[in-house]
């Protein structure tokens, strides 16, 4: 019996950098994604700064409106930092170049939401803890491939 396995590339043209969040703003996942080719991208060491930075920007946001999809809510070095956020305050956010259209990180958005519903009613998922199913990372990895690299 074959199995079939999501080949990661080791060098990534382009980089786009996606957090989810839980309470307490703990990081229960992040990944570096393929995207579209570009020549500045920040040093790794500053990804996760740039996200927790913008999660004020984000918590300003919430409030203001209703959508769960709340566009771009801050930018860092031309690059716009993208948010959603689920019914039950979990905070999906997606550091990307500015070229990528707004329809496909929202429609990522909704397919990555549809993945974490799934995880997080399995039985054996602990609300909050981080999400280690290689699964999972496979299933993130296809979704940013058909949204971000067409």
């Amino acid at each position: 019996r074959r199995q079939c396995w999501v080949r990661r590339p080791t060098k990534i043209g382009g980089m786009i950098y996606l957090a989810i969040i839980a309470k307490g703003d703990v990081v229960i996942y992040e990944v570096k994604l393929p995207g579209p080719s570009s020549a500045k991208n920040p040093a790794e060491n500053q990804l996760q700064f740039i996200v927790h930075q913008a999660l004020d920007s984000l918590d300003q946001k919430t409030w203001s409106g209703t959508n769960m999809f709340l566009r771009e809510v801050d930018r860092f070095n031309n690059m716009p930092v993208s948010a959603f956020i689920t019914a039950g305050h979990i905070k999906f956010m997606l550091l990307h170049q500015s070229g990528i259209d707004e329809n496909s990180v929202k429609q990522f958005f909704y397919e990555l939401y549809q993945l974490y519903i799934k995880v997080s009613m399995n039985p054996f998922y602990l609300k909050n803890t981080p999400i280690t199913s290689r699964k999972f990372g496979d299933r993130v990895f296809q979704c940013a491939r058909s949204h971000f690299l067409r």
